[in-house]
Order: C-alpha cells, then sequence, then structure tokens
C-alpha cells in the first residue's frame, strides 16, 4: 500500500470517529466478505494478486543479475590508482585497495541478497497459488458431496 494511500484511510478513519460513525467501511473489515447486495458476491478471497508478486520478484531478479555483471568492473579505476601509485612512498594505494576490495565485497552481498529475495518472493506468490487451488479443490469437493446427500 503507498504511504499516501495510508495516510488518505487514516485521516478517513478519523473523521469517521469524530463524526461518531461506526467502525471501519465494509472494505477495510479483516475477515469479513461483502454481501451480494454491497458489490460482493461470489467466491471469498482474500484479494492477493500473485501476478504482481511474481512481477516483482522477476523484477528483483534482473536487477540482482544486472548488479552481478556491473559489479565486475566498477572499481577498474581504482586498481589503476593502486598500481600507478604502490611503491612510491605513498601509504594511500594500500589503503584504496582495501577500500576498494571491502566496498565490492559489499556490493556483491547486497546483488546477492536481491537474488535470494526474489527467489522469496516466488516462493510465496506460489503458495499462494497452492493455497488458493488447494482450497478450491476442496470447494468443489464438498460441494459435489453435498450433491450425493
Amino acid at each position: 500500500m503507498a504511504w499516501d494511500e495510508w495516510e488518505q484511510l487514516k485521516a478517513e478513519a478519523a473523521q469517521r470517529r469524530q463524526n461518531g460513525e461506526a467502525g471501519p467501511a465494509a472494505h477495510m473489515r479483516l475477515n469479513h466478505v461483502p454481501d451480494a447486495g454491497a458489490g460482493g458476491g461470489g467466491r471469498p478471497d482474500i484479494d492477493i494478486k500473485t501476478k504482481g508478486v511474481h512481477g516483482a520478484a522477476d523484477d528483483t531478479e534482473t536487477l540482482s543479475r544486472q548488479a552481478m555483471r556491473r559489479l565486475s568492473h566498477s572499481l577498474d579505476t581504482s586498481d589503476e590508482v593502486y598500481g600507478a601509485h604502490f611503491g612510491n612512498g605513498w601509504l594511500s594505494p594500500v589503503q584504496l585497495k582495501v577500500c576498494a576490495l571491502n566496498w565490492e565485497e559489499h556490493m556483491v552481498s547486497l546483488a546477492k541478497q536481491l537474488g535470494d529475495l526474489s527467489a522469496k518472493l516466488k516462493d510465496s506468490a506460489n503458495g499462494y497459488d497452492s493455497a488458493d487451488a488447494e482450497a478450491e479443490a476442496r470447494l468443489h469437493a464438498a460441494v459435489k458431496d453435498l450433491g450425493k446427500a
């Protein structure tokens, strides 16, 4: 949920409280299926759109791969400075090399974390898809069994 949307919902809730109106609107209640007359109906759904979660996972995976590819040459100029100044009595080239290696290590770690998060997003979306499919299969089986009674 976008921050602006969250702020708007909070303001609306505060306004309802100030006006003495009853609880949250039906579309904000947890564990609630709207009445058929209220625009609801159909089968209950917790409304998780896994297509968006899969899309975010794909985007995150792409970003991770691009970052890893770009990191391979991102600090080449630091190596040039190190090579040009090492052995001339300067201490900074060694420190620059250490800093560059530590920074590269950190950036590789972040890119790997993006890849891990992508995999977790995919697992989560697949879990929701599987749970939905299982719930639907059980519901159909129950309806079928009721038809036999």
